[in-house]
This record gives structure tokens, C-alpha cells and sequence, in this order.
């Protein structure tokens, strides 16, 4: 049985910045569709439209946008294409200790670090949370890097918070299971 093997990509920080953020409109979507990993933590927020989820094993389908939070390692496609009908994709990428080692240790950031440890799994957030956070998202092209730097700790408090979310993976997925796969086939 032949496997598809996903392909490593490096994440560089954008400039100043400990994250990397980007954002595209709809004349000029993400185009990585490609099925990759990265050491980086990934949060994608898909301003409207429909198309695929492809993460870990799961995969599935939205509709009226997508707000996903993705772990360190966990194979995953991109999410939209000049037919997906979205107004904009932001993302953002960051190591799980971006802001030092430390830091996720304090307990006033101990949620975020049970955020990110749901995240291997692949996390799919709902309406309510896409309507509070994804503005702040969106506006975060216009902030000087520390202001997006507090935007960023803000949404990932909300994102600690919601509710509304469901886990994509039943199990830990990771790329470390498909390497262990393909070395014993």
C-alpha cells in the first residue's frame, strides 16, 4: 500500500515578529493545497464561502467560513482555492513557545496551554466564536507587531474559552504516526 508521505514546510515569522501572519483576499488566495506539516501551531480563518477540511485522518466540509486551529506536526491541506467563494483566509503560525519557554507555565496562560494541547487533534470552532474573534483577525493586518502580538494573546484567550468547537482527530494524529506506519510497511 502506497502512502502519501506530507511534504515539511518552513514557516518563517513575518518581519519583527515572533508569528507569522498573512492574509489573503479573494483574487489572491492561498494556494498550499499541497498535504504538509510544520513544526508551527496554525490558525486559519476562512472570512465566508465553502470547501474542504482535510486534517490528520479526518476529513469534512464547511460552509459560510472556517475557523480551525491546527497543532504542531499535524499533516493538513489548505483550505481554500479560487472556487471556495471566501472574501479572505487569514493565517497565523506560531511555534507553541513562541513567546518563551516559560510562558504558557503561568497561570493566567494555563488555558492557552490546554489550547494548544487540544490542537494536536485539529480543532473546528463554531459561528458564535468565528463572529468574535474573526474581526479582530481581519484587522490584524493593520496593527504594528506588538499591538498584533496582544490581538493574537486576545483571540487565543477567546479561542481557550469557546465552547463551541469540535475536536477533528478522534486520536492524536500526527506525523509521527505516518512515519511509524510507513517504516513498518
Amino acid at each position: 500500500m502506497k502512502t502519501l508521505k506530507p511534504s515539511f514546510e518552513i514557516v518563517e515569522p513575518s518581519f519583527g515578529s515572533s508569528f507569522s501572519y498573512a492574509k489573503f483576499n479573494e483574487n489572491t488566495n492561498n494556494k498550499a493545497h499541497v498535504w504538509h506539516y510544520h513544526p508551527e501551531i496554525e490558525m486559519v480563518f476562512v472570512n465566508g464561502g465553502s470547501g474542504k477540511r482535510q486534517i490528520g485522518s479526518h476529513i469534512s466540509y464547511y460552509t459560510e467560513g472556517d475557523l480551525i486551529l491546527i497543532g504542531s506536526n499535524l499533516p493538513h491541506c489548505g483550505f481554500t482555492s479560487e472556487t471556495t467563494g471566501n472574501k479572505n483566509e487569514v493565517v497565523i503560525q506560531m511555534l507553541p513557545d513562541f513567546l518563551g519557554k516559560d510562558f504558557l507555565t503561568l497561570k493566567e496562560t494555563k488555558g492557552i496551554a490546554n489550547l494548544f494541547e487540544k490542537a494536536k487533534y485539529g480543532i473546528a470552532f463554531g459561528k458564535d466564536t468565528m463572529k468574535l474573534v474573526g474581526p479582530v483577525l481581519q484587522k490584524m493586518s493593520n496593527l504594528w507587531s506588538f499591538e498584533k502580538l496582544l490581538a493574537l494573546l486576545t483571540v487565543l484567550k477567546e479561542l481557550e474559552q469557546a465552547s463551541d468547537y469540535t475536536l477533528l482527530n478522534a486520536q492524536h494524529f500526527s506525523i509521527y504516526s505516518i512515519l511509524k506506519i510507513s517504516y513498518i510497511f
